[in-house]
């Protein structure tokens, strides 16, 4: 796991305690004033808990769609490389991209992936990705941070989010294979 990841987590869950916090002290305020002291407890205790609960699990649902997401994409690299790639080579013809949109409420975060089929070559450089229309006119192009692919390697690179969602798209590499 990243730093943002976990930082993020650990925002959310100190979100969730504060508001479980403030559902605690009126409902134990509430109570107090009932003469059911005890009561209050409870139900502050279980205001705390629930709302971490469900930050939580709303947390893991969304990291298990990531993960699905993320090995659905995987799959695909490899399919690609079995019709497209070059088994008998180390070349650029065995490394493969693949962008999968995913529509937010205001924007579309386009999440690559990419995967270094050769087996003795690195790639170093960076990823240049046109994001086009229906009538297949670009709308955007993103170029990614440098990238080292080791022979092998698949990985997850840092997404672009853009207002409209597209998807059609192609790409080329901007680096060198090496040994």
């Amino acid at each position: 796991m990243d730093n943002d990841y976990l930082s993020g987590v650990i925002w959310f869950n100190i979100g969730a305690f504060a508001f479980g916090l403030i559902l605690a002290i009126s409902s134990f305020v509430h109570y107090k004033k009932l003469g059911r002291t005890r009561t209050g407890v409870y139900w502050a205790i279980g205001c705390i808990a629930t709302c971490l609960l469900v930050m939580n699990g709303i947390i893991k649902v969304s990291d298990v769609m990531d993960e699905h997401m993320k090995k659905q994409a995987f799959e695909t690299l490899e399919e690609t490389y079995h019709e497209r790639g070059d088994r008998n080579n180390e070349s650029f013809k065995n490394l493969e991209v693949v962008v999968i949109s995913e529509k937010g409420r205001w924007s579309t975060a386009y999440n690559i992936y990419a995967a270094n089929f050769n087996k003795q070559y690195t790639y170093k450089g960076k990823i240049e990705i046109t994001v086009k229309n229906r009538q297949e006119k670009k709308v955007f192009t993103h170029v990614t941070e440098t990238v080292t692919l080791k022979p092998g390697e698949k990985k997850e690179l840092k997404n672009t989010n853009y207002d409209t969602t597209h998807y059609s798209y192609s790409w080329r590499w901007l680096g060198k294979l090496k040994k």
